[in-house]
């Protein structure tokens, strides 16, 4: 005995991912005596499939019953001549056999959809695999079907000639439970390997496939001839379809002959049916059907992977795939090689070489979408001047009539299709490799995207800014159109749930020639005291949160992530700081962008929920477009001007518009 234990002992002290290291590994234990040792939901063992040598069988029990699933093996060739294997039940892959367990077991993950099984607590063996095989191959050999069965079924002399070792041996054997819990410290076990003492002998076990229905016959009546298969008759392709018979209990044979073991493998002497591709198990299910008897690739319960569709894909498809292999290789210990060697792993089911007809190039855009040659206006005039008096009464007419929802819901519109949230056709996910702008600015080729949506937010800012100081009525009257703005914020923020529009309206009230208007801020305060509040308190606390990449400040959904931080540093542009606080906010930046562009479909869902059923209003619709403000603010010839040039000589025009109305708020008439 102390021979068999220091055996035991050396094969658990072996490498964490050679599966001969862990104990609940049981090699060749066929399926009678594994269905023994499963005594309640949640435990399970790995074991060698003898029906499909080479490969494995994960056995469990799952609402009080035994579940036989095949791990499935995936070879995968990311490079001419260099081939790697993976396990899985129906989605997460490996590259190891314990790395799937542990994933498994640590996550509470269920094997498979269909069933719902968990596995948490491993049945551990109590003997080197070596004396599981010689039990096996002497089963084999004897070809007697007593030789997992109970001791009332086959007497002591019969037992003493097939097994190398006898019950009260297998029962008596005990592993030093130092070693198991050292093994678990380091990785290399689930959780709850200690409990080693909970086993029934093997020599006990019986497995419900040896059920047949039948006349019950006495020992002494000749054979006559096989016996019909019961209808409930599990051959392993799912669950038990009928109440099972109270273990330890289980009759003996009642129809004479030999009995039908689901591990042979020989379940029906005619050729075998196609197996059927079900995965649901229990009675009552609405997927319930009956296994096919005599199919020898039925005899494990349904995995059903899932594979993605062969849909063209892009090269960010390629690095979202490696990302996940290699944040599963750091979760699971796991390594795989082929990523640092340059391949990519293949989809299961593609053949070699057939990836790169997949594969479609992106192309770089160099010309902005705004397309002022074919832009027709219901406001602007042909060949109009910059700041057009006429056009300017117009649009302060339109704001005047609408109210701050409708107005966020209308910018929230435009923004959208700006980003390339909603309404992206083909022709532009073929173009730019991805199915979002929110992905698409974070790549190389979205600089052109990025710069507009940069233009974009500076003019957002400057029709805000020019419309506060373009009103030269008294000082109570710009409070009131800055009051007005507030509100459009909020909305922006709460209702329509843009935070790229919120920033423009808010960097557009906290540009210099506004902040100095202290009068009109004076008034506001007095006038519209909770709009004072709201802004100094809630809003501005906001945005230093959203340009600082705090993620848990935008609670709730969003159509619009906040964008500019991210379209700053991708196009070159300094954060403002070189210090740890620097760095830390570049990092908070991107870690923000990639959540954006992994969240995409979510925001665009969003966003078509908000803008259905929705009737924008043409004027104020077109009043928001990037090219009516580009053909407003510097007219028909000016609007292709270089973009550094026209913002520096409209920023010369604001401080123009605020010195004069510093100058007037200075007066005390100006105020009623």
């Amino acid at each position: 005995m102390d021979s068999l234990k220091k055996e035991l002992e050396e094969e658990l002290k072996l490498s964490t991912e050679d599966l001969r290291s862990h104990a609940w590994y049981h090699g060749q234990l066929p399926r009678e005596g594994t269905e023994e040792l499963l005594e309640r939901d949640g435990d399970f063992l790995i074991r060698d499939s003898l029906t499909s040598p080479g490969d494995y069988v994960l056995s469990c029990q799952w609402r009080n019953e035994p579940m036989h699933f095949k791990i499935i093996r995936v070879v995968l060739r990311p490079k001419k001549g260099y081939s790697r294997e993976l396990f899985q039940f129906e989605q997460d892959q490996f590259d190891n056999v314990p790395a799937l367990v542990r994933f498994h077991v640590g996550g509470r993950r269920p094997i498979s959809e269909g069933s719902g099984a968990i596995i948490f607590h491993p049945i551990n063996r109590t003997v080197p695999l070596r004396v599981i095989g010689e039990r096996q191959a002497a089963c084999a050999s004897s070809s007697s079907d007593l030789c997992w069965s109970g001791p009332e079924q086959q007497s002591r002399s019969e037992r003493s000639k097939r097994l190398s070792f006898h019950s009260g041996q297998m029962d008596s054997l005990q592993v030093n439970s130092n070693l198991l819990r050292n093994k678990e410290k380091s990785g290399s076990h689930p959780g709850n390997l200690e409990n080693l003492g909970r086993r029934p002998s093997l020599q006990t076990a019986q497995s419900d496939s040896n059920l047949r229905s039948g006349t019950p016959q006495s020992s002494q009546s000749p054979d006559p001839g096989p016996a019909p298969i019961s209808p409930f008759f599990r051959t392993g392709s799912e669950p038990m379809l009928s109440p099972r018979t109270p273990r330890h209990t289980r009759p003996s044979n009642p129809a004479g002959g030999s009995t039908l073991r689901g591990s042979d493998g020989q379940l029906h002497p005619r050729a075998p049916p196609k197996p059927l591709r079900v995965s649901v198990v229990f009675p009552g299910s609405p997927r319930h059907q009956r296994p096919r008897q005599g199919d020898p690739g039925s005899i494990y319960d349904e995995l059903v992977p899932h594979v993605p569709q062969s849909q063209p894909r892009g090269h960010v498809d390629r690095l979202r795939a490696e990302e996940k292999w290699q944040s599963r290789a750091r979760l699971t210990e796991s390594s795989f090689s082929f990523l640092e060697m340059g391949g990519a792993p293949l989809l299961p089911g593609l053949g070699e070489g057939e990836e790169e007809t997949l594969f479609v190039r992106p192309q770089a855009e160099t010309s902005t979408s705004f397309c002022l040659d074919q832009f027709s206006s219901l406001l602007l005039p042909d060949n109009n001047r910059p700041l057009e008096p006429s056009v300017l009464l117009a649009l302060k007419e339109i704001f005047t009539r609408s109210d701050p929802k409708t107005i966020a819901l209308h910018m929230l519109s435009v923004d959208c299709q700006v980003a390339r949230i909603t309404g992206v056709t083909e022709d532009q996910r073929r173009i730019m490799g991805v199915s979002s702008g929110l992905e698409l600015i974070t790549l190389p080729h979205g600089q052109q995207l990025r710069q507009d949506l940069l233009e974009r937010h500076h003019l957002i800012a400057l029709g805000v800014a020019v419309d506060i100081l373009g009103c030269t009525g008294t000082v109570g009257q710009r409070a009131t159109v800055l009051h007005k703005f507030i509100q459009l914020a909020q909305e922006l923020r709460y209702t329509a749930n843009d935070l790229f529009a919120f920033s423009a309206v808010m960097k557009a009230l906290e540009l210099p020639q506004v902040a100095r208007l202290e009068m009109t801020w004076r008034a506001l305060r007095r006038n519209h005291t909770d709009s004072a509040v709201a802004f100094e308190k809630v809003l501005k606390p906001f945005l230093q949160a959203l340009n600082d990449g705090n993620e848990e400040a935008a609670q709730g959904p969003l159509s619009v992530p906040h964008m500019l931080p991210l379209l700053r540093v991708m196009e070159g542009e300094d954060l403002g700081e070189h210090t740890e606080r620097g760095c830390q906010l570049l990092l908070n930046t991107l870690q923000s962008a990639r959540q954006a562009a992994l969240e995409a479909p979510q925001y665009q869902a969003h966003a078509h929920a908000l803008l259905t059923g929705w009737e924008p209003v043409p004027e104020l619709l077109e009043a928001f477009r990037t090219e009516f403000a580009l053909r407003l603010f510097w007219g028909q010839s000016g609007a292709a001007a270089e973009r550094p040039e026209r913002w520096e000589k409209f920023d010369k025009v604001l401080s123009v518009l605020s010195d004069k109305l510093e100058h007037g708020d200075a007066s005390p008439e100006s105020d009623p």
